[in-house]
């Protein structure tokens, strides 16, 4: 209520953010953080220093975190994990390519600084997962295709891959139905890479590795089901 407040009184939204982000974990159920997530979308350095809360420079050398650092790179690393917002996405589901273009210019070039190049497009790319369908109805959007393919990154590719696995979230299924559902989404990925081979190769290429790591998944499913109905 006293968020919701200071939002009416349109306190400053950087401060608004801050509150949010102190309370994170307690609005958890209750109430989407939404000034700490706009923040994020309009400003790549605040991302950057949440990611870099959490990972340790390349050249960096592994040290002791104080107890309170630790507590701050596990509150940063929840705020990172459930930030499911793409940069640019207007209120209608599109998407404005030239401010998540510059969204990432801006994070990467932090990254560098920060020796955190590799990570931080890992990290990129998982929030680029986050990515309605495009206009040909394609996942993802053409912006975040046009990006894969200017950068070539494939940490970038990797983040986007972890990204779109890890937002599929947990999965009920019936005792027996085995890979069902993966098979499902590997048809789809696979189909989705076919129609982006020509003008998005690298997007393809990522779409593929999804297709083909649904059907692995596929078949592990498929060997529980077949236990389970022999050991019954």
């Amino acid at each position: 209520l006293l968020l919701d407040y200071l939002a009416t009184e349109d306190t400053e939204l950087d401060r608004v953010a801050r509150y949010e982000f102190m309370f994170f974990r307690l609005l958890e159920q209750h109430r989407q953080p939404r000034a700490l997530y706009a923040v994020l979308s309009r400003n790549p350095t605040v991302f950057v220093d949440l990611v870099s809360r959490v990972y340790r420079g390349k050249q960096q050398p592994r040290r002791q975190r104080g107890e309170g650092e630790e507590a701050l790179a596990r509150h940063a690393w929840w705020v990172l994990h459930h930030w499911r917002e793409l940069p640019g996405l207007r209120e209608d589901g599109s998407v404005d390519g030239q401010h998540l273009k510059q969204w990432v210019r801006d994070a990467r070039l932090a990254f560098a600084d920060a020796d955190r190049a590799d990570i931080g497009d890992e990290q990129i790319g998982q929030v680029l997962a986050t990515s309605p369908p495009g206009a040909d109805t394609i996942w993802p959007a053409e912006p975040v295709r046009a990006i894969l393919e200017d950068i070539g990154s494939p940490s970038l590719e990797t983040g986007v891959h972890i990204g779109a696995v890890n937002q599929r979230g947990v999965t009920a299924r019936g005792v027996y139905d085995g890979g069902q559902q993966e098979r499902a989404l590997a048809a789809r990925y696979r189909q989705w890479a076919k129609q982006t081979a020509g003008s998005w190769p690298r997007t393809s290429r990522v779409l593929r590795g999804l297709a083909e790591s649904y059907e692995r998944e596929a078949q592990r499913e498929d060997a529980l089901a077949e236990i389970t109905a022999d050991t019954e």
